[in-house]
């Protein structure tokens, strides 16, 4: 959109207009600050004048463009300096949609500006794609997966000056916090985000296992995780438009478990990762996990018989899925 602003002017006889311009703002030290020169209109502004009149013209209007504008022109007088004391005030305003419920369960939009419009047609977009024969002011949605989408509105002919576009949550994020490895005991937080206009109203969590709600909140907590913590979650985010759900983020239960233990679980499922566990005897424990008449119940007893106390080693971890999976 672009705004003309004019100033009639008259100056003493005798002298010569050497310089007439538009400013806004003053730099220190050095005075008005023509409209031309300035960083926050350049490109966007143009003069037309004549002997009695100047005008500036301003266009792709921004709402920092509201505020006071004055005219000043310089003769060839070094006194002779002029500006117009009062002047010309400017307000930007735009559109803006809410959104109401109806009635009958509905959700309707409502284009308003603090303009003084004279009997407007409104047009609505939909997806940046005009909406087909809804020109009034309110546009009413039955449907929230039907007419779910990104809604804005403008006023006929003035086309190019659109409200912000309201819509329901995308971009649904879930994130385990903190990241890395996360043991028995230890605490971690579930944080949803969501980009919604209007803002989310219900952050609702869910894991795949279970089919009720964990909790509400952009934020879960879980206190002294275990085993039976680990798995898939994910939230959804609500607001009046509609609703989307997070892809899963993946919780990971480290068990505690000593190495003892660990070359027993090895032994008893022979699994080819006994090679990951890092000691200067499990090569006689593999060696006696090869022998073919072993029994994983009665490992710990035999090899407790050849190793006494020998593995009572500092606590290590592995996922307690593995262990689980693994023992079936």
């Amino acid at each position: 959109m672009r705004i003309d602003l004019s100033c009639s002017y008259k100056h003493p006889g005798g002298l010569r207009v050497t310089k007439s311009f538009w400013f806004a703002n003053e730099q220190p030290g050095v005075g008005p600050v023509d409209l031309l020169d300035d960083d926050q209109y350049k490109e966007r502004v143009q003069y037309k004048q004549n002997q009695l009149y100047h005008t500036v013209t301003i266009t792709h209007l921004r709402a920092s463009d509201a505020q006071t504008y004055w005219f000043r022109f310089i003769t060839d007088d070094p006194g002779g300096k002029y500006f117009g004391r009062s002047g010309v005030s400017l307000s930007v305003t735009g559109l803006k949609t809410e959104v109401s419920d109806t009635q009958g369960g509905g959700k309707q939009l409502i284009c308003s500006s603090t303009c003084t419009l004279t009997n407007p047609t409104y047009i609505w977009y939909r997806n940046e794609q005009p909406v087909s024969e809804r020109n009034r002011a309110v546009l009413y949605l039955r449907d929230r997966t039907v007419d779910a989408g990104s809604y804005s509105c403008a006023v006929k002919e003035h086309e190019e000056i659109r409200s912000a576009a309201v819509y329901s949550p995308k971009d649904t994020r879930a994130v385990v916090l903190p990241s890395g490895e996360r043991k028995e005991g230890d605490s971690v937080t579930l944080t949803c985000s969501s980009d919604a206009d209007p803002p989310v109203l219900t952050f609702n969590w869910f894991k795949q296992s279970v089919n009720e709600s964990l909790g509400t909140g952009q934020n879960y907590s879980i206190t002294n995780i275990s085993s039976q913590h680990s798995g898939l979650y994910y939230c959804t985010a609500l607001n009046q438009l509609g609703q989307h759900s997070s892809a899963p983020a993946r919780l990971d239960v480290f068990c505690k478990c000593s190495l003892f233990c660990m070359i027993l679980f090895l032994l008893s499922v022979r699994s080819s990762v006994i090679s990951s566990v890092s000691h200067s005897d499990l090569t006689k424990a593999l060696e006696f996990s090869r022998k073919p008449a072993l029994d994983s119940r009665n490992s710990y007893s035999s090899i407790s018989r050849i190793y006494p106390f020998k593995y009572r080693c500092p606590n290590t971890f592995v996922l307690c899925s593995d262990l689980s999976t693994a023992h079936k």
